[in-house]
């Protein structure tokens, strides 16, 4: 660690006196505080980290030069450069899409690196604590704030839904405790954890707070990494990052989330998708439904596969609509409140590379008619399966959710016209179908996911009944399985893995009990053995 540090208080913090006198007394008092949110940038002047006087000094989230920010300057410049190199190139495809919904909602664009420590600008990061997407959110808290997760699909990987719902979680949390250091340490280790170390230690100061044991390691460091983050990437070349901006070739295209996506257009989208365990166990459940339909001399077949075009209010919809994304900007402190334009406009691109080229795809988005099925997107737009599903990360299975009328999906620009033309046309096969299967006498849904390997609930919501509803004897199920069972599945995510179950030792009464035998016992036993035979 250098010497030649410089420490700059918080815009921020107040001394200890003051907090004390005006600290709230309970943990809900705390939580139940309101204050007025603040993101002016602030240049902060002189700036040494590691001796070096930083030339970018100008921040809108508060700057601490500490002992522990200098730790992980000295991580991120040192061990840890190969991660955080990554993190800088993914940066360029992550924060201009970013940014500029901070900036419409009035939030610090530094709280981009947030996003950053979070994740490494990694869409599919997924935490030991099960939290997922960019902005690591877990299951309960992204729910709140209106993000689906379900079986079907998982919003905590769309950038932009995601991003909402941390810029209102985030704005939650700083009307809560007045500063951002305080917010920030909520992120990570919750809103109840952070007031109870202020009732208990009377400060609202994070730098005092992080002194204590109160927090975890993981949340004492979180706000050093979040300010080494933006003193690095804003100071790249200070650092020995290098400052060129990748830049995508002429067959690649930055997705919504940031990710680098392969462009492959082809006639046949399934091919390159190898076979593995996914396509064997669809094809013998395939097996299995038709030699039990057989065997039942059953040929009914279920209503619901029935073409849904029939539904007049479905005729009404058009199968896909282009969304037209916003063409100007938004003017200071005024926010998009059409849904069905994007908030914020993706990476610029195409771009011209500096041999005149042009080079990558911009990518549109749609609105289909739900459930779609990927695999059909694909073939319409002339694009490979891969292609499609790496553009739309949040769809965790091959086709869109079924309980929705209509789904935004994402396609490369250069694939409109087609895709529009052909998967509008009257006659193109874009209806889905399900498997299905005939309940046996005893059957409940339970049985169903299980023989089948399939969550219940899935299965439950397809149906519109409860999961546990007993089902009559040679009742139709849907199964939330593709009938075309002749294409690979191989990354269509159908098996559900097993659920591990915890096996505790038996204490108490259900426990073996041990006794001591003693030796006269033993004796008495044996003879007693003896006589008996």
């Amino acid at each position: 660690m250098a010497s030649g540090c410089a420490t700059v208080p918080s815009p921020q913090s107040r001394s200890d006196r003051e907090v004390r006198s005006s600290s709230p007394r309970t943990v809900a008092e705390v939580i139940q505080q309101g204050t007025q949110k603040s993101t002016r940038l602030i240049d902060y002047g002189e700036l040494v980290v590691q001796g070096v006087k930083l030339k970018n000094t100008q921040f809108d989230y508060p700057i601490t030069v500490n002992s522990r920010v200098e730790y992980w300057v000295d991580y991120f410049t040192g061990r840890g450069r190969p991660h955080f190199e990554k993190y800088l190139e993914r940066s360029e495809y992550f924060i201009p899409y970013i940014e500029p919904i901070l900036k419409q909602n009035g939030m610090p664009l530094d709280l981009v690196y947030l996003a950053m420590i979070e994740s490494g600008f990694n869409n599919h990061a997924r935490s030991h604590a099960r939290a997922v997407g960019p902005w690591q959110f877990i299951s309960a808290t992204g729910k709140r704030y209106g993000l689906m997760v379900n079986w079907w699909v998982d919003e905590r990987r769309d950038i932009r839904k995601s991003t909402l719902a941390a810029v209102e979680y985030l704005n939650d949390l700083y009307r809560m405790f007045g500063a951002w250091e305080l917010a920030a340490a909520a992120y990570n280790a919750g809103e109840n954890k952070v007031a109870r170390g202020i009732q208990r230690f009377g400060t609202k100061d994070f730098w005092v707070l992080s002194r204590q044991r109160f927090f975890r390691p993981e949340t004492r460091d979180y706000v050093p990494k979040i300010i080494a983050a933006a003193l690095i990437s804003k100071n790249r070349e200070q650092f020995g990052f290098p400052a060129t901006k990748l830049r995508p070739a002429a067959d690649e295209a930055i997705a919504p989330d940031g990710e680098l996506v392969k462009v492959i257009k082809t006639d046949q989208p399934e091919v390159g998708l190898q076979a593995d365990q996914s396509e064997k166990e669809l094809q013998e459940i395939g097996k299995v439904v038709e030699a039990e339909t057989a065997a039942r001399g059953d040929e009914d077949e279920f209503d619901d596969e029935e073409d849904a075009s029939d539904d007049p209010a479905q005729r009404r919809i058009t199968p896909a609509t282009l969304l037209v994304p916003l063409d100007s900007q938004l003017s200071e402190g005024q926010v998009a409140t059409n849904d069905s334009q994007p908030l914020a406009k993706p990476v610029p691109t195409p771009h011209v590379t500096k041999d005149g080229r042009v080079g990558g795809e911009e990518i549109v988005e749609f609105d289909v008619r739900s459930p779609a099925d990927l695999l059909k997107i694909a073939r319409a737009a002339g694009l490979s399966y891969q292609t499609v599903k790496a553009l739309n990360p949040e769809v965790s299975r091959w086709c869109t959710p079924p309980a929705l009328n209509t789904y935004r999906l994402k396609l490369p620009a250069s694939s409109k016209e087609k895709f529009l033309s052909t998967y509008n046309h009257a006659a193109y096969p874009r209806e889905v179908k399900f498997m299905t299967y005939k309940i046996r006498r005893g059957e409940t849904l339970g049985h169903v996911a299980r023989h089948f390997g399939i969550n219940v609930d899935p299965i439950a919501d397809l149906n519109g009944v409860s999961a546990r509803m007993p089902l009559k004897n040679g009742v139709h199920v849907m199964l939330p399985i593709p009938t075309d069972r002749s294409r690979s599945l191989a990354s269509l995510d159908l098996k559900d893995p097993p659920s591990k179950k915890r096996v505790r030792a038996k204490r108490g009464r259900g426990a073996p009990k041990y006794y001591k035998v003693t030796y006269k016992k033993r004796e008495a036993a044996r003879k007693r053995k003896g006589r008996e035979s």
